[in-house]
Parts: C-alpha cells; structure tokens; sequence
C-alpha cells in the first residue's frame, strides 16, 4: 500500500460524507460527486472537500447554476428500468381493465379519455394509442389472465360448455366455455371462455339445421 493512502480512514463511506453537505455533494454507486461541478471527489478526507469547495470553479459553478445531479451508469440503467416497468404496468392495469369492462381498447384514443387519463391517472400520459396496446400488450395481459384462471380452477369440479353461433361474416364459431360448479365471492357462478374455434361449413351444426329447415 502506498504511504499517500495508507493512513486514510476506511470507515468514512461516501454515503457518510454526503450527509455532511446534502445540497452540494452526493453519492452514488459508492463514489462522491460534487453535484454542481459534476466530478468524483475524495470522500476520506475532509480537507479535500475543503480544498475542492475553495476553488474558482467550484464556487463560480455555485453562483451561476442550479446544481445538477450526477449519477452512475448502474443507478442510470437502474433508473430507467424502473422506469420502463412503470410504463409496462400502467399499460397492462389498462388493457386489463378495457377488456373486463368490455371496453374497446379503441376507445383510448378518444380525445376525452387522452385528456382523462393524462390529467386524473398517475403515468396515464404513459399509455399509448390503441394499435399499440394491441400489439405490444394484449398478448400478455391475455397470458397472465389465462394463469390466474389457470390456478383459479385447479382441483375443482367445472362444467365444459360448447356455444355454436355464427360470427358477422357467416362462419361457424365454436365458443369452448368452462364453469365452475362453485359459486364466487359475489355469489354468482360465471363462465370463462377457453377458446374460440372457427369451423368448417361441413362441421357446422348451425349451418347443418339452417339447410335442413330450408
């Protein structure tokens, strides 16, 4: 170990000198940074502080700007991951809510729903237009009900319900439904749709009763 670095203290953490100038100096990732003059300073000893904060450019920096935070890669990325999951978050509670409410994610391109969710829902101006939600965040939101769903009817006694109709177009729909014999928190006991087949017009028992009435 060098004799310039031997006899500093190593109990003194940058964290700890931070706390002694809290609006000029602050740490991140386990260094000390002038937070006006944006650089690294030495945090063992006092008198470097001392010796930094009686120079030209520091004190010519303190009169002239606010002070600008400077922060580490590992705290920057941290940063916008939190960030980015924030996002993904209030996307997917929207989606979810849309779709429990039978509400048409198109709606959220409504001036006046834009303007609601920018003014009255926190990170609402994160939520983006309808062909994005679509896209991006449906399927997972799908994914995830599907899951809970999924653990929700484990071990217990359900009803498969087949539902046969024809769609706008005039194709066979197959509506595969499933019930539990269990009734709700509410009361109630609801059926989920567990798939949507498409079928064949030979395999349509709709289509099959239609000509036999003709």
């Amino acid at each position: 170990m060098s004799a310039n670095t031997s006899h500093l203290p190593t109990n003194i953490t940058a964290k700890d000198s931070a706390k002694q100038f809290p609006n000029v100096i602050h740490e991140s990732g386990g260094k000390l940074f002038c937070t006006v003059c944006n650089i690294v300073v030495e945090h063992k000893r006092k008198s470097s502080l001392d010796r930094h904060f009686s120079t030209a450019k520091h004190a010519r920096r303190m009169s002239v700007q606010e002070p600008t935070r400077q922060v580490t890669i590992t705290e920057a990325v941290a940063r916008k991951s939190i960030a980015s999951s924030e996002r993904n978050k209030i996307c997917e509670d929207w989606v979810a809510t849309c779709t429990a409410l039978n509400i048409p994610l198109s709606k959220s391109d409504h001036p006046a729903m834009r303007k609601f969710l920018f003014e009255n829902v926190t990170n609402g101006g994160a939520i983006p237009g309808f062909h994005q939600l679509q896209e991006k965040y449906l399927g997972n939101v799908y994914l995830k009900e599907k899951e809970a769903l999924r653990k929700r009817l484990a071990k217990k006694p359900v009803a498969v319900i087949f539902d046969e109709t024809p769609d706008v177009e005039g194709r066979c729909v197959l509506n595969i439904l499933i019930a539990p014999l269990e009734k709700d928190e509410s009361g109630r006991i609801l059926a989920y749709l567990a798939d949507t087949v498409f079928l064949e017009q030979s395999q349509c028992l709709w289509s099959s009763v239609c000509r036999n009435m003709t």
